[in-house]
């Protein structure tokens, strides 16, 4: 069973029949209804294989997060599959769990499968830089978002890191806190290295003094984010407030806050960056940096996209940088700011 069968059945040409079951849009909804309905009836099923050698693309996408049980990754990535198909794509997820032998498996995988594009959240670091360069070599256009790729120039979609790092620090200044801490990689992180520049800029621009004993490095993990702010408190460093570089770093640091008998906004305000929905089990308010990583996740596409339909060719790498919004989160209540 073929297009052409279903074209001669309904009196339309095979293109029509195509962009109908692939819901394009210049395609009305009565047709695209009746063309699908009676494609079940004679059991058509699109050969992806055969499209894929006549049209020398998948229309297939790859893109690789970091950790789906974070809500801002969960949110990229259906604005990522939701564009993608409503371009006609498919979208391949697939997870690195901030591992780069897991991201290597990913990207090969990926290409092997012979995807049209990739849109990646890289681990830190440059181990998978040569993964990247057999990529480019292979002719697949790749898109970074939320982070850039250290030593590697692709389009990009971010948010500006070191502006919302300031944001935070600001608030937190309005609302009367002095002794701030930074919780989180400061260096091999591209998200880290940008809010913590913010950081510093807005203690210097408060007139806050910078005490490095406030900068807590840590992992990505809820554990060793606990166990490092745990070690702090017991050290006696004054704080009145903790930055955390994203959900799972601010829900460890919760639970150190919480264990060591303070209350928080009373004695503490916990701010992080994501919005994510691991924070709100603390049961406790925060501050969020909001990133609309929905809409970070289309406009992702849309740039891939742009390679992939028309070949666009740059001389320059392209970066797009999403707005925030700073929300603070009370007891079944999210507030603006």
């Amino acid at each position: 069973m073929t297009l052409r069968d279903i074209a001669r059945r309904m009196g339309m040409t095979p293109a029509t029949i195509s962009k109908a079951l692939r819901d394009g849009d210049d395609i009305s909804k009565e047709t695209r209804k009746k063309v699908k309905k009676m494609a079940d009836e004679m059991g058509y099923r699109p050969n992806i294989l055969a499209r894929s050698l006549v049209q020398r693309r998948s229309f297939m996408l790859g893109a690789v997060v970091p950790n789906l049980r974070i809500s801002f990754f969960s949110e990229v990535t259906r604005g990522i599959y939701e564009r993608a198909r409503e371009r006609g794509y498919e979208a391949i997820i697939m997870v690195n769990d901030e591992l780069s032998e897991n991201e290597e498996r990913n990207l090969e995988f990926l290409s092997a499968l012979g995807v049209d594009g990739v849109l990646i959240d890289a681990v830190p670091g440059s181990a998978n830089n040569p993964v990247f360069e057999r990529l480019v070599q292979r002719g697949v256009p790749i898109v970074a978002y939320d982070r850039q790729i250290d030593g590697m120039e692709f389009d990009s979609v971010t948010i500006d890191d070191e502006q919302a790092g300031f944001n935070v620090v600001e608030y937190l200044v309005q609302h009367g806190r002095k002794n701030i801490a930074f919780l989180g990689p400061t260096e091999k992180l591209f998200v880290g290295r940008g809010r913590f520049r913010g950081y510093k800029k807005a203690l210097s621009h408060f007139n806050l003094a910078f005490d490095d004993r406030r900068v807590i490095s840590c992992t990505l993990d809820s554990q060793d984010a606990e166990s490092r702010l745990k070690a702090a408190l017991d050290a006696g460093i004054a704080l009145d407030a903790v930055i955390c570089v994203g959900g799972l770093v601010a829900y460890g640091a919760g639970q150190a806050i919480l264990q060591a008998g303070l209350s928080m906004p009373k004695d503490i305000m916990l701010a992080e960056f994501g919005d994510n929905d691991v924070v709100a089990r603390l049961g406790v308010p925060f501050l969020t940096v909001y990133q609309f990583p929905y809409e970070m996740g289309q406009r992702a596409v849309d740039l891939l996209l742009r390679q992939v339909d028309f070949s666009e060719a740059r001389k320059s790498p392209h970066h797009e940088v999403i707005d925030t919004k700073l929300i603070y989160h009370e007891i079944g209540i999210h507030r603006h700011d």
